[in-house]
Formats: structure tokens, C-alpha cells, sequence
């Protein structure tokens, strides 16, 4: 046996380096540089694929997703603004944003004054002021109504034509006063008197269609001479305040503070909600008539009027808007096809749909 000395030893060089390995074949390799960023132009990418054997149709289409024509990225522009447009027109805002229903009230000019009042230091001492205060201490501080009024008859008796406009605020709130106690001759005659000398007012006007609304709408029936004389009124008192309404909306064109702005538009909105009313038992007194008839033309102004942004959130005119539907929807009978409504032909469910949401977003403004 031998021993590991007598075998053979492989020969032993001082040089450790590693040697290549080769199998026959010579690997080749050719000095090159680095680019000088780590860019690569196109023509580079194109040729590097096509060495790695890629389909020319995929390098085409890759190569085309870097580089996005004009024409292609106009067209891109352009759908995403019908899209935009699509999801405005299908999916408003107000759908789901709406505004808070408001109670718009009756026509004030504001809580009780006092003594502590500022802005009415300057006027303290006018006999108007001292006649304001004396009825609103009767009214909202000892709840005496009755004498509240009969201090400002008393009072206003005494005061010419020429100085009623001085005597503004007492008149407004005299009127205010009857309105409370259900004076609706006294408020009808006041207000027909101060018409005369200041026909655009808009207390005036406001108050005058109120007694003229509160003693009209309770009647069931009319014959032929109050039917009349009920329609020439009210549209009497249509025209006049809608040149009140316009001489309100020029005022708060002029450049008046935020504070006033906004006062008159209270006062604008009133107004408007007043003419609607008016303009509804004009079609009632005609026996609301419906479709093509002449006098459908007063619902559809009132319906215009509530439909408007002024008056669209407010409690009173959704109520009101109520009411026209249900007197629509009453004489719509099933086998009826479409009416003519605002100018535009609608069907019965259409108009049953949007009654019940309108009913809707009422109840869910005075569960509010």
C-alpha cells in the first residue's frame, strides 16, 4: 500500500491569482465606456430591445407610451372635461349639499327698543321715539296689546300727511300690533292710507297684501261680483309690489354696507313670497284652471317666483309650492295625459314624485 508521500504532487506556483477557466470557447470582451448620465436616448432603447430579441410591434407600442402625441394629449384633455361636466350634470351638488331650510316670518323692524338703545340715542328725545317706546313697554313688557294700539291711533291722529314718513317706525309697528290681535279691517284701511302718500313702501305693501290674504283666504265660495272685485284687487296689489320689489333690488345695488344688504334682501324676499301668495288665490278665485286655460298663466308666475333662488330654501315657499301640486294633482285625473306646467309638458307621476319630496324635505326642516 503506499503512502500518501509516494503519490504524485501537483505542482505548486507562487502565484495565487485566479486563473480563467475555459471550455474550448474564448470569451470576448471589448473595452467600453459608461454613458455619461443615466439617460438613454430612444434609438438606444430601440436598439438594446431588439438585441434582446423583443417583438418590434411591443417595442413600437413602449416606446410609444414615453412619447404621447399632442393630438393624443388634447384628446385626453377633452374627456376629462365631458367627465367632469357628466358628473356635475348627473351628480349636482345641491343633491346632496342642500341648503338648510329656513322660517323666513313676518315682516318686523325688530325686537322691543329701550332706553339703553344706542342707536337711538340721537333720537331720543323725538316724539315718534317716545311713542315707539311707550308701546313696545305696553306690549312685550306687560303683554297689553289692546293699549298698545290705541296709544299708537292716539298718537298717529294727531300727526299730518307730510310727516308720516318721520313717523315711519310707528306705523310699522302699529301695524305689526294689529296684525297680532287679528285687526284685519283696521290693518287693511291703515295700510290703504299710507299707500297713497308712499305707494313703495315695503311695509306698506307687505302689510296691505297680508290683510288682504287673511280676509280672502277663509272663504269657500265666490259668486260672480267677488270673484271680480277680488281679482282686480289682488292683481292691483301684484303690480304694485313688484315695482316695490324692483325699487328694493336697485337699493341694494348701490353700494350700501353688508349689514343693510342684507336687510333688504330680507325685505326683498317677503315681498316676493306676498305676490306668490297673491298670485295664488288669483288662479284660486278663477277656479284653478288648469293646462292651456288663460288663468293658469298666475300659477305658473307664483311657481316661478318659488322656484327662484331668492325664496328655494325657505319654509313658506315650499309650502306654498305644496299646495299648487296638490290643487294640480287633484284635478289630474289618471286617464289624463300630459299637462302644459311652466311651459313645459309634464306627466302626472313626474309631478307626484317631486310633491312627495318636496313633503319630505319640509317635514325634515321642522323636525330640525
Amino acid at each position: 500500500m503506499e503512502s500518501d508521500q509516494d503519490k504524485p504532487q501537483l505542482p505548486v506556483t507562487l502565484d495565487s491569482s485566479p486563473k480563467p477557466v475555459t471550455d474550448g470557447s474564448e470569451i470576448r470582451s471589448t473595452a467600453g465606456s459608461l454613458p455619461p448620465s443615466d439617460s438613454i436616448r430612444i434609438d438606444e432603447k430601440i436598439a438594446i430591445a431588439r438585441q434582446e430579441g423583443f417583438n418590434p410591434l411591443a417595442i413600437e407600442l413602449a416606446i410609444g407610451s414615453d412619447e404621447t402625441s399632442a393630438a393624443h394629449k388634447l384628446l385626453l384633455f377633452g374627456l376629462a372635461i365631458i367627465a367632469a361636466a357628466l358628473v356635475v350634470f348627473l351628480f349636482p351638488i345641491d343633491r346632496f349639499f342642500k341648503p338648510q331650510t329656513r322660517d323666513l316670518g313676518m315682516m318686523t323692524i325688530g325686537d322691543p327698543i329701550s332706553e339703553d338703545n344706542q342707536a337711538l340715542f340721537l333720537d331720543f328725545n323725538k316724539p315718534w321715539t317716545k311713542v315707539l317706546l311707550e308701546m313696545d313697554r305696553l306690549y312685550f313688557g306687560e303683554g297689553k296689546l289692546s293699549e298698545a294700539i290705541q296709544v299708537a291711533e292716539t298718537n298717529l291722529q294727531r300727526v299730518p300727511e307730510k310727516n308720516w314718513e318721520t313717523w315711519q317706525k310707528v306705523h310699522y309697528r302699529y301695524w305689526e300690533l294689529l296684525s297680532d290681535a287679528g285687526r284685519t279691517l283696521s290693518l287693511k284701511a291703515a295700510t290703504k292710507s299710507y299707500l297713497q302718500a308712499n305707494p313703495e313702501d315695503p311695509f306698506a305693501n307687505y302689510y296691505s297684501a297680508h290683510a288682504f290674504l287673511t280676509a280672502v283666504d277663509p272663504i269657500r265660495s265666490f259668486n260672480h261680483e267677488t270673484r271680480q272685485a277680488y281679482r282686480q284687487e289682488a292683481e292691483a296689489l301684484v303690480q304694485q309690489i313688484d315695482r316695490t320689489a324692483n325699487a328694493l333690488r336697485a337699493r341694494q345695488k348701490a353700494g350700501v354696507k353688508k349689514d343693510k344688504k342684507a336687510y333688504l334682501h330680507n325685505l326683498y324676499q317677503k315681498l316676493r313670497l306676498q305676490q306668490a301668495k297673491l298670485l295664488v288665490l288669483i288662479w284660486r278665485v278663477g277656479g284653478y284652471k288648469e293646462d292651456r286655460h288663460p288663468d293658469v298663466v298666475y300659477r305658473d308666475k307664483a311657481l316661478d317666483i318659488l322656484n327662484h333662488d331668492e325664496l328655494a330654501d325657505l319654509k313658506e315657499a315650499k309650502a306654498l309650492k305644496i299646495s299648487i301640486y296638490h290643487n294640480i294633482l287633484d284635478r289630474w285625473h289618471w286617464f289624463e295625459g300630459q299637462q302644459v306646467i311652466q311651459g313645459i309638458k309634464q306627466n302626472r307621476r313626474s309631478m307626484a314624485k317631486e310633491l312627495k319630496a318636496l313633503q319630505k324635505e319640509l317635514k325634515d326642516a321642522e323636525t330640525l
